[in-house]
């Protein structure tokens, strides 16, 4: 998969490989062109920018021009494709008079936001009718929707595809934020439930142009979905999901359009970052920030993850786990380790182990409702371990927990804690029957060189404090945490108390220094990343060096722009024809690694 590789104002074309000016507009198109050559499957040499073609006596340029050949002139036009910037809207009476003008059977409108697709009607002037897709190459319009499951693609840009299914909810049924998410959802979880399914090796899921047609082939298509829907009901009736009642409210309009915009893809096998950034993008403002929440960039989850080095025998838990990043990047690492285990071993099935583990070993908790519903449909978009999802408060009272919860996550019984509380002076705790049950809940006084609690419950406390604690209470003797902080609990004077519990209850294995762009552009809150191991008492001494870094770069700038390494002339670097991400944290999980196996800390 060819990456969009953007330097110094410029963005490398995938169809050309040349430079060109970076702009809104050039965005979207090299997006479009990133499906023609990945999904559609179309040839570079039969794709064009900016062709010239003659309208009357003028000369207009085509964004994007796909020939029936690599012969590259106007009466061998195959598909013409106009791109905008987003929020643009215009351009349609411009790609109608690119099909009038052309032998062009198929166009394209979109501005990353929307997408249009038309087909020009046989021997009518001006008359284009809307399809649900346009053919990928050497297949004609019948094979639209038809696809085996074996020949879906990995989906490069799937938050892409549900911006334009919340643009078209909104703009085709005026559904509320709350609606168009949930709606997404059910589609989704219908598309992996025909995926999963084994015994069709044609998907189920799709919708033709003859079906978008007429009310007879909506009709046909709507029951075909609504089957799909009533099995993932049915599979996930007793976690709270769904209930018997929940169905697709979608208008025909909206739901052939989703349907359309989901079918060419396999979102099993779609990266699990691609779903992740494109979950949490999707989840809304609404479930962010507003409380002291907010998602952990993937670096940060991947790095975390990998020095903590899981085992495939290992509990896992967040009890702050918000969409369910960490989870499932401690999934997407198990899985690898099965699959080099099969490498050793030809007769273990990975299919089975790894629904074992995630079903076994993965544990969440979050208090927002919704987010916890959220974490529930990412661990399935990611197959599975959704049963090990909660919804409830992470710092409620050991006692107050229902045993629903205790059966799984409980005092002493986790092996690897990796979270991201939320922290800020918006989100204190405050509630006396939830302070008084935590030490760093209560005032702290120095004694004769060490601090000492007192008995006097404090009046407020954030939440991040309070989670260090229940982390270290639920993880077992010797068991092992990364925990994102806000450098304030590192440094302050005023918050030495809490450096000093940690001291005394836990090894400290690791400080990772995140640079200030790690949460940009979202939230400019400086952050470090600390690595405990549990102790078995709290008398015992630590015996090895921390391992203490200084990450500079995350990958990304305060924008959120994707930043790669240069060589001494300033020129990006390449690895295996891949650009190579500035991203210090990807050598800091290496070194680390290094580290504690060459101490054998872990053990």
């Amino acid at each position: 998969m060819e990456p969009l590789i953007v330097d110094e104002g410029k963005v490398k074309c995938l169809v050309t490989g040349k430079y060109r000016r970076e702009t809104p507009e050039e965005y979207v198109r090299q997006e479009f062109c990133r499906i023609l050559l990945n999904v559609y499957k179309y040839p570079k040499k039969n794709i064009d920018l900016e062709f010239p073609i003659k309208i009357g006596r003028e000369t207009k340029r085509v964004d994007i021009v796909i020939f029936n050949s690599d012969l590259k002139s106007q009466d061998n036009i195959y598909i013409v494709i106009e791109t905008k910037k987003k929020e643009e809207t215009d351009g349609l009476n411009q790609l109608h008079s690119y099909l009038s003008s052309t032998t062009a059977n198929f166009a394209v409108w979109t501005n990353g936001l929307k997408i249009l697709y038309l087909l020009k009607e046989s021997g009518i002037p001006n008359k284009y009718i809307e399809l649900p897709d346009i053919p990928k190459f050497k297949e004609n319009i019948d094979a639209i929707g038809k696809y085996k499951k074996d020949d879906l693609e990995p989906c490069t840009n799937l938050k892409g595809i549900f911006k334009k299914c919340n643009n078209y909810f909104y703009s085709n049924q005026g559904l509320t934020v709350d609606k168009r998410f949930s709606e997404v959802i059910k589609i989704m979880l219908c598309k992996i439930e025909d995926e999963k399914n084994l015994l069709n090796d044609w998907a189920q899921f799709y919708i033709t142009p003859k079906e978008k047609e007429t009310e007879q082939g909506l009709k046909l298509f709507r029951e075909r979905i609504d089957t799909l829907f009533s099995e993932v009901k049915d599979r996930f009736k007793q976690d709270n999901i769904f209930n018997e009642y929940d169905e697709i409210i979608l208008n025909n309009r909206c739901l052939s359009f989703a349907v359309a915009e989901f079918q060419k893809y396999s979102l099993l096998d779609t990266d699990v970052d691609i779903k992740g950034v494109a979950f949490e993008t999707f989840v809304g403002s609404n479930l962010r920030g507003e409380h002291g929440e907010f998602f952990t960039p993937r670096e940060v989850v991947r790095m975390s993850t990998e020095i903590l080095i899981p085992k495939i025998n290992e509990i896992v838990c967040d009890p702050a786990c918000g969409s369910g990043g960490f989870l499932v990047m401690i999934l997407k690492n198990i899985l690898k380790q099965f699959e080099e285990l099969k490498g050793k071993k030809k007769n273990i099935n990975v299919d089975i182990l790894f629904k074992e583990y995630a079903d076994n070993f993965i544990r969440g908790i979050d208090f927002n409702p919704d987010l916890a519903r959220v974490a529930k449909m990412n661990m399935v978009l990611n197959d599975d371990g959704h049963t090990g999802i909660f919804h409830f408060d992470s710092l409620t009272p050991f006692d107050q927990w229902p045993d629903k919860i205790l059966n799984k996550i409980s005092p002493n019984s986790i092996d690897i804690i990796l979270t991201n509380p939320p922290f800020g002076k918006k989100c204190v705790i405050d509630e006396k029957k939830i302070l008084r049950t935590f030490e760093l809940g209560y005032k702290w006084k120095k004694v004769e060189g060490k601090w000492r609690k007192t008995d006097i419950v404090e009046s407020a406390r954030t939440p991040d404090i309070l989670f260090i604690e229940r982390c270290l209470q639920l993880l077992k003797p010797n068991g092992r945490m990364a925990i994102v902080l806000p450098d304030g609990i590192l440094g302050n004077d005023g918050l030495e108390y809490v450096r000093q519990f940690i001291l005394d209850n836990a090894y400290v294995v690791g400080v990772i220094d995140l640079p200030v762009e790690t949460f940009l552009p979202t939230v400019d809150t400086k952050t470090s990343v600390l690595v405990l191991k549990k102790k078995e008492k709290k008398e015992n001494s630590q015996t090895f060096d921390v391992f203490m870094t200084i990450a500079k770069t995350a990958g990304h700038d305060r924008r959120g722009k994707i930043t790669y390494k240069r060589d001494k002339d300033g020129d990006i670097i390449f690895n295996n024809g891949q650009p190579v991400v500035d991203d210090d944290l990807i050598d800091v999980a290496v070194e680390f690694k290094k580290y504690v196996e060459s101490k054998n800390i872990y053990n």
